[in-house]
């Protein structure tokens, strides 16, 4: 069909039209003749089709309503009076992408699916969920906040979904920085308050306040709308007119956004954040935000995405490196945020610093900055930066949700006023800097301008304080008891039996008449015929070559894999920081600077990863591999191999200064990571009892890399020489022709040039006999809790439940997705209030493990994964939630996956044993699962429940209430 400008279509009136060649689609700005709201569409042969609508949501404190909002309709509408209506939907469908997030300015729900009759069948679910949703009082409670007394000697608490979350979220001390800044720099604004919500403020939202900001922020004329892919445009608008849109006969308001006064002089910010250990010895953060212009200004905002790039992230620059090495912080960081505000900034910070550092840090950056304007930016430095910002781009068209990133684009555009085509497009852009930049001083010019002497200034000055969480635990609890001395008996006895209500409503299922109202596929939308990717290992310049041909755009994916089985395992602790080091510190010819500014101009990035395999049926058998990854372009694939090879065999320990600083870097960025997301210690903790695989898993990723790493950096000067060596010892026994792999995914040309001139990564190694190390037992304590300053806890417990694999089939997968998506959720989301559940599984070893995400609990959480042997045992669903479980777990087995994730799946698939054929058979298992195969694995459970181990990290005071379910606490 032809779609004329001026022309009306099932109410939208057609805008504009064009075809941008950048992304090969058609784009279509409509805006609907009656409500206003604007509509994109981007049309083009992706059958991954993506759907979002969007709010204009602005908030006026910082009681999270917004966000609040955001979990509460999809608790159900009036059309599907489902309890969950979210989770009901994740259950069952074949979605490659299904959530809602809350921005600063803006709400938004966002999904994709292969499946034609599944995308309109969400789309009915999420535009009736946004605007005819519930809300009814329970659903605030449990996801917003309640105050939450089960028995009438029970302590009082706040409880609520949202309030866990953002108890963790603020826990990081970056996320302060953040809300100092934006508050310091657009005082009054939108932007001044947390639209998350701030957890001592979330209590302040009533029930009344948050159903009136629906009604005055979700009406279709305060909304933007987006569909992108391969579905009929005329079956779009007439949905969306004929199903919802039509029952509005009258144009709402758009929500605007407040502006506020902008900061004109430069202000300072002190504050503190929370730590459990009393040493707080370079722990203070330090930041400068300045506001820059408009994010209007699309061209200025690029150049200063390359400066940002330049000034924080390139080894090469002297910013970075007259800070790092004034010996003022750990490590030095920034970048330009240009997409979630009216105004874009620079935001640059210190971490692992102290705060009487704060003048002499703020004199180096501006004298340093001065310098760079005076003296001129290094143009290879300019050059590299350029080509990297370039690569990333072009990167952008083989994303695996390609659709979510363009609405992304075309939503910032649309929500500040901006021409949503020019969003969609950039490479005139990418020219028009590329020139500024190389044949003037334009980014010199800007930096003078905006960065230097712009009194539109904050610093915050965050120092640690380890009395803050037990200041903060008593503020809670002192208002608390206040509001409990305003209640009467009768009023004490009403909040008791609330409780019990709410806990009744969660603990009741759907009626499965109301589950029936959801639209859902069946069974029979499902083919066992699947395409599953796998690599076809080649001989190429006399090496095994794990080759994955795909469609790329033309960039290749090399992985270079060494089997670190030849370390020894005192060293392995070390091994992550060795593989960092090496991906940096340059060679004989080239240092780190050098080194930093040839890596970036010829490839797209190159770092490293350590993996674990073990083989199927054959769990004891291990292979650790440190992989080296490569991505360029194809001008410059032979420049970036030869340079990888001159990494393996002649990188350089030299510069001393250099490497302290990456391993001060490293512990700072490794600190920050336990104490604010830490599950995947405890989670690496857990697998350290179960293999061998675990065991390595827990020296070079768990807790005993961390204190490993911590111990180094703290007692640097006594260790350097015991360090130094064992970084050469390593990169001696590893670079090995004898312990490479090597893998790549690309399209055809590109492997075949490849293989011409692939040989210098094998010829850079020399060939010697290797030893290969047995990982000796680990002696830990069967259930350990780690302490950190952190808000909430993360609880994970694990075992070996199908030892070896044996047993495994499809029908595991099904019942996993139960776990998962069903009875965790239920528990200890829905009940237990933490912000997430989720299962850990290895077919190959075996082994399972349960994880919680920023929970309030411990041994409630304990206790649902207690239960689950009985709850498989008794595991008896109807036909109908059977189906939409196995469609559900179908989706999961069968992910929409950008072409270097597939690649690197089907590498990681191979190099453990698992083939297509397996793969067939266990999807044909899983369609043809039933409930008894289900309950088939209850005694596995109950065996691995026996015999399991538990893990948690996080709040002290959590922890310590249920320290009976420990038998080690470890501080960290």
């Amino acid at each position: 069909m032809t779609f004329t400008p001026g022309q009306t279509y099932s109410g939208f009136t057609l805008k504009q039209c064009t075809f941008v060649e950048e992304i090969r689609s058609d784009v279509f700005l409509f805006e609907h003749a009656i409500l206003g709201c604007p509509l994109i569409a981007i049309k083009n042969d992706d059958s991954n089709k993506t759907f979002s609508v969007a709010f204009n949501t602005i908030p006026t404190d910082s009681t999270g309503v917004a966000h609040i909002l955001e979990h509460s309709v999809l608790m159900g509408s009036k059309k599907y009076p489902v309890k969950d209506v979210f989770g009901e939907i994740h259950k069952g469908g074949l979605m490659t992408f299904l959530n809602a997030m809350t921005g600063s300015d803006v709400t938004y729900y966002p999904f994709a699916t292969r499946n034609i009759k599944e995308y309109f069948n969400i789309m009915d679910v999420y535009c009736d969920v946004v605007f005819n949703p519930l809300l009814d009082r329970s659903t605030f409670e449990q996801e917003g906040w309640h105050y939450h007394r089960e028995n009438p000697q029970d302590p009082l608490h706040f409880q609520g979904v949202v309030f866990n979350e953002m108890k963790g979220a603020f826990s990081d001390p970056i996320r302060l920085i953040f809300y100092h800044i934006f508050a310091g720099l657009m005082p009054g604004s939108t932007y001044a308050h947390e639209s998350g919500g701030d957890p001592k403020n979330i209590p302040d939202l009533s029930y009344e306040a948050f159903c009136a900001f629906h009604r005055e922020h979700y009406h279709p004329s305060n909304a933007l709308f987006f569909v992108y892919g391969d579905a009929p445009l005329t079956d779009e608008l007439a949905y969306l007119q004929d199903r919802f849109l039509a029952s509005y006969p009258e144009k709402g308001s758009v929500c605007a956004i407040v502006e506020g006064e902008r900061t004109v002089s430069p202000i300072s910010i002190t504050d503190t954040y929370a730590v459990d250990s009393p040493d707080t010895t370079a722990k203070t953060f330090l930041a400068v935000g300045t506001s820059i212009g408009s994010i209007a200004d699309r061209l200025q905002n690029a150049a200063f995405q390359v400066i940002a790039n330049i000034l924080y992230n390139s080894d090469g620059s002297p910013l970075k490196n007259a800070i790092v090495s004034s010996g003022l912080c750990r490590d030095f960081g920034g970048f330009f945020l240009s997409s979630s505000c009216t105004r874009t900034f620079m935001i640059t910070y210190l971490v692992g610093s102290e705060s009487e550092h704060r003048e002499r840090f703020l004199d180096l950056y501006t004298t340093t900055l001065k310098g760079m304007v005076e003296q001129g930016l290094d143009r290879d430095l300019v050059l590299s930066e350029l080509n990297k910002y370039e690569f990333n781009f072009r990167e952008e068209s083989s994303k695996a949700q390609r659709g979510l990133d363009l609405i992304g684009k075309a939503m910032n555009a649309l929500k500040y006023g901006l021409d949503p085509f020019d969003s969609l497009q950039a490479e005139d852009l990418i020219a028009s800097i590329r020139q500024k930049a190389l044949d003037g001083r334009y980014f010199e010019e800007l930096i003078g301008s905006h960065l230097l002497g712009n009194p539109s200034t904050v610093t915050v000055t965050l120092i640690p304080d380890p009395e803050k969480p037990a200041r903060t635990r008593a503020a809670e609890e002192q208002r608390l008891a206040e509001y409990a001395q305003t209640l009467s008996p009768v009023q004490e006895e009403q909040l008791v039996s609330r409780t019990r209500e709410l806990m009744e409503m969660q603990l009741t299922p759907n009626d499965p008449a109301t589950l029936a109202l959801l639209p859902q596929l069946s069974l029979s939308d499902l083919s066992a015929d699947v395409d599953f990717h796998a690599v076809k290992p080649t001989r190429m310049f006399d090496q095994e070559v794990l080759v994955s041909e795909l469609e790329t755009n033309h960039i290749s994916y090399i992985d270079i894999g060494f089997d670190f089985s030849c370390i020894p395992p005192d060293l392995l602790p070390w091994i992550d920081l060795f593989g960092t080091i090496v991906t940096e510190i340059g060679t004989s010819r080239l240092d780190y600077i050098h080194f930093a500014k040839e890596i970036a101009t010829c490839t797209g990035s190159f770092n490293h990863s350590l993996t674990t395999y073990s083989r199927r049926g054959e769990s004891e058998r291990v292979r650790p591999v440190l992989w080296l990854h490569l991505k360029c372009l194809p001008e410059y694939l032979e420049q970036a191999l030869q340079l990888v090879a001159e990494v393996l065999s002649d990188v350089s320990f030299a510069d001393r200064t250099r490497i302290r600083e990456i391993v001060g870097r490293e512990f700072a960025w490794a600190e920050h990571s336990v104490q604010s997301e830490g599950y995947g210690l405890a989670a690496a903790r857990v697998s350290a009892h179960l293999s061998l695989a675990g065991r390595y898993s827990e020296m070079f990723n768990g807790a005993t890399a961390y204190l490993a790493t911590k111990k180094l950096a703290l007692g640097y000067g006594g260790m350097e020489e015991e360090f130094i060596a064992a970084l050469q010892l390593m990169a001696k026994l590893l670079f090995n022709r004898n312990n490479l792999l090597f893998a790549v995914t690309a399209d055809g040309k590109e492997i075949g040039r490849l293989a011409g001139i692939g040989r210098v990564i094998p010829e850079a190694l020399d060939t010697l006999p290797v030893s290969r190390h047995e990982l000796p037992g680990l002696s830990l304590p069967d259930h350990e809790a780690f302490i950190t300053s952190a808000e909430v806890v993360y609880a994970v417990q694990g075992g070996s439940i199908l030892p070896d694999g044996d047993g495994y089939r499809g029908s595991f997968e099904v019942l996993k997705t139960f776990l998962s998506r069903d009875y965790l959720w239920n528990s200890v989301r829905q009940m237990g209030g933490a912000y997430g559940c989720f299962i850990q599984f290895s077919q190959v070893t075996g082994n399972i493990a349960y994880v919680s995400y920023r929970d309030p609990q411990v041994r409630k959480t304990y206790e649902a994964y207690g239960a689950i042997p009985d709850i498989v045992a008794r595991l008896d669903l109807p036909q109908s939630t059977m189906e939409q479980l196995v469609i559900g777990t179908y989706g999961s087995y069968t992910p929409h996956q950008s072409p270097a994730s597939r690649g690197a799946a089907a590498r990681n698939e191979y190099l453990s044993g698992i083939d297509s054929d397996c793969k067939r058979k266990c999807l044909a298992e899983i369609i043809a699962t039933t409930p008894a195969d289900l309950r088939s694995f209850a005694p596995a459970f109950s065996a691995m429940q026996a015999a399991s181990h538990r893990a948690v990290i996080g709040n002290r005071a959590k922890i310590e209430a249920d320290r009976d379910l420990f038998t080690a606490l470890t501080e960290l």
